[in-house]
């Protein structure tokens, strides 16, 4: 589970910077380290990162929780934990290619992923 957390710290990380970087050809690179910089001119693709980083920071708190809950209780929940991440990975791809522009694609996705925690909160009390 240890190493799940880790992996999931990168892809945060990594994460966050795709936003920036997608960017960079529009936006100077000053604009992005402050507070005051102008960073209207994102990339479509950009503003998509940002608005799938936003849905991964809903989640992100309640997954460590969990997760770290798991470890110190020591109940076994490293394979909802996985596929949290995997369909973390697949909302991430998902607003790459823009499919969330059909209607319900992105709950077909979100939504599992809610499912995982209800489960590794489940796994924790039962």
């Amino acid at each position: 589970m240890v190493e799940l957390i880790v992996c999931v710290a990168l892809f945060y990380i990594f994460h966050l910077f795709l936003t920036m970087t997608l960017s960079l050809h529009k936006v100077p690179f000053l604009d992005w380290t402050y507070t005051g910089g102008d960073i209207s001119n994102m990339t479509d693709l950009s503003q998509r990162m940002a608005s799938a980083g936003d849905n991964l920071r809903q989640t992100l708190p309640l997954f460590l929780v969990l997760s770290c809950m798991s470890i110190i209780l020591e109940v076994d929940n490293l394979l909802y934990a996985q596929i949290w991440f995997g369909f973390r990975i697949a909302y991430l791809v998902g607003a790459i290619l823009n499919i969330y522009r059909f209607k319900l694609i992105r709950p077909l996705i979100w939504v599992p992923s809610i499912v995982m925690l209800i489960r590794m909160a489940t796994n924790l009390i039962s």
